[in-house]
């Protein structure tokens, strides 16, 4: 398995992968809550222009990563407005996109176009980057549990091997921060629902004190079950509950986002 680094620049800290980088020349990278201007319970590198941040500060986090991963000359990082569902986006030349915000509904942004960066963010939810290395062709996807229940990863993996011809043999996958098996407790017919479609797997763990779901396990089965080779699926394994440096909305329900951003230099 070929991992995700985490990496200090001039200290700001990103989670990259420099395989991607220095071989096909893409670029992975999830970003924490640190090294960034807003303030106050978004404090301080928030990207989601629609919780509740100046729009000002959010912009100038966006324009900070790109600074920072040496792409200076791009201004742009673009997001559209999630919505927990199952929609794609799929930025091609015959989209103009004057904001980087875009206002489609959507849970996943895919693209094939050079120096066009795309973005999910979240507060727990995964975050999950994928690319196909032959092809040149990018994927930003966010699963929360009605995401991942959905099968939206599935359904991103499918739409590349409709749209762009993709072999799942080229294709390659990141996990991001997100609240892990060890504090994502749920209820027993938020349980049901995930057995009911993906079976009575060890994607859970009772406790005494509650069901504890792994979100990432089942978004992993599903790249399992369409053919990835799991040493091209990467994780960088870090709780956005019970690990420092990161904005969690189980913590703190007025809170900033973290994203993972991929590109295509």
């Amino acid at each position: 398995m070929i991992t995700i680094k985490k990496t200090l620049l001039c200290d700001f800290p990103l989670y990259t992968y420099p395989y991607l980088k220095n071989n096909h020349g893409l670029i992975f990278c999830f970003t924490t809550r640190d090294g960034g201007y807003s303030n106050g319970k978004f404090k301080s590198l928030n990207l989601d222009y629609h919780v509740g941040d100046d729009s000002v500060n959010v912009k100038k986090n966006r324009e900070i990563i790109l600074n920072e991963i040496g792409l200076k000359r791009l201004k742009k990082i673009y997001s559209v407005k999630q919505v927990h569902g199952s929609s794609i986006i799929n930025i091609d030349r015959n989209k103009d996109y004057r904001s980087d915000d875009i206002l489609e509904e959507a849970d996943c942004i895919i693209t094939d176009l050079p120096d066009t960066p795309v973005m999910v963010m979240g507060a727990d939810c995964n975050l999950i980057l994928a690319a196909d290395v032959d092809k040149k062709v990018v994927a930003a996807v966010h699963a929360g549990w009605k995401g991942t229940l959905n099968e939206l990863v599935s359904k991103a993996i499918l739409f590349l091997k409709k749209r762009f011809k993709s072999k799942a043999g080229d294709l390659f996958v990141s996990f991001g921060p997100s609240i892990r098996r060890c504090c994502y407790k749920v209820t027993g017919p938020v349980l049901e629902k995930f057995v009911s479609r993906f079976g009575d797997g060890n994607f859970y763990l009772k406790k005494h004190n509650g069901i504890y779901l792994d979100l990432a396990m089942v978004n992993y089965m599903q790249l399992e079950k369409l053919g990835l080779k799991e040493k091209n699926i990467s994780d960088c394994k870090m709780c956005t509950y019970c690990s420092p440096g990161f904005f969690s909305y189980r913590k703190s329900k007025i809170t900033g986002r973290q994203a993972g951003i991929a590109i295509i230099k």
